[in-house]
């Protein structure tokens, strides 16, 4: 049953994923393309959609991939379930791991082999993360581009308006107007509407 599937697999994702949402992303990635939910470029939609929405991005991507899976079978309330179930599944391990963590760290907190563990553990995180900005930002301006198969083909379709908005707001977010940096917020909102229009009214292929 697909609410099983999707209850098991978003478990394992909460599970095993040290880093948060984006550190989580190319475990997300295996399993939706594995299990045939949706297209690598509608999981690379759902991203934009996931970091741009309010609230965690991991609980977003976790509730727009239910509720596709969910209404693609069931309907309105399908999706509903489907959210909800994702949702849950990848929120329930970190809940129950904070509470036994939170029971135990002041007797932990100073032993030698947690602090080792957490040191080694670091690293990795980096690299998911870095794996993560590397697959969907080659995706983003690459299109073409498939890691499992690589020709000169990937390289042939190159997304330079994408590359171009993706550089601008790098620079904005690291310019400060008296002394404060522009809001996260506001580089979103201009990054949408940068998209509307060029993708959107004038239809610019990308």
């Amino acid at each position: 049953m697909i609410y099983l599937a999707l209850f098991w697999e978003y478990f394992k994702i909460g599970l095993f994923t040290i880093g948060g949402g984006y550190a989580m992303l190319p475990l997300v990635t295996q399993i939706v393309l594995n299990r045939g939910w949706m297209t690598e470029q509608e999981l690379i939609n759902f991203v934009g959609v996931a970091e741009s929405t309010p609230g965690p991005f991991a609980i977003n991507l976790a509730t727009f991939v239910g509720n596709t899976v969910g209404s693609r079978d069931y309907g309105v309330l399908g999706g509903i379930l489907g959210a909800t179930v994702a949702t849950v599944a990848v929120v329930l391990p970190s809940l129950v791991i904070i509470i036994i963590v939170t029971k135990l760290l002041d007797k932990f907190k100073n032993s030698k082999y947690v602090n080792g563990a957490l040191s080694g553990i670091k690293p990795v995180v980096v690299g998911l993360i870095l794996s993560a900005v590397v697959t969907v930002g080659c995706k983003v301006i690459l299109p073409q581009l498939n890691f499992k198969s690589l020709s000169a083909d990937g390289f042939s379709q190159f997304n330079w308006i994408s590359l171009i908005i993706a550089a601008c707001v790098f620079a904005l977010s690291n310019i400060k107007i008296k002394k404060k940096k522009i809001h996260p917020i506001l580089l979103i909102i201009a990054s949408a509407v940068a998209g509307i229009v060029i993708f959107g009214v004038f239809k610019v292929q990308q």
